[in-house]
């Protein structure tokens, strides 16, 4: 009987160790977007709310919640670190003042198909594979 309550004591000690190491990794991910970031990355995309809120996923009234200040959630502060990160390459490689158009028109290297439709559709890989070429001057 003792061997029996000790494993489930042990149980809910994992149990509870395992939400407090996911609330901690969940709070480093919203403690990284800085505040003023969703503001600052959508005037870089120069795009509209209801463009910026569709990338996120999220609801344009949910944008302008995030843009007040209000803390993203762990899903929302991934999507906008990957955002970033894909802007801050693609300004490498693009003029800062085009990249709202670039990002708007439709691509031949991309099947036809807007670049902002390739990160909305998840194939950012895309994305990455033509910044890398650019980058190392390579033909594709």
């Amino acid at each position: 009987m003792a061997t029996l309550t000790r494993s489930k004591t042990s149980a809910r000690k994992r149990g509870k160790a395992k939400a407090r190491s996911k609330a901690r990794s969940s709070r480093s991910t919203e403690a990284s977007v800085k505040p003023g970031t969703v503001v600052n990355l959508r005037k870089r995309l120069q795009l509209k709310q209801a463009t910026f809120a569709s990338l996120l996923p999220v609801s344009v009234r949910s944008l302008v919640t995030l843009e007040s200040g209000a803390p993203p959630t762990e899903a929302v502060a991934r999507r906008l670190i990957e955002l970033e990160r894909l802007t801050s390459a693609l300004s490498e490689v693009i003029r800062q003042e085009s990249l709202g158009t670039w990002l708007q028109i439709p691509n031949q290297a991309f099947g036809g198909l807007k670049p902002l439709e390739v990160i909305d559709r998840g194939e950012t890989d895309r994305i990455w594979s033509m910044i890398y070429f650019l980058r190392s001057g390579a033909p594709s």
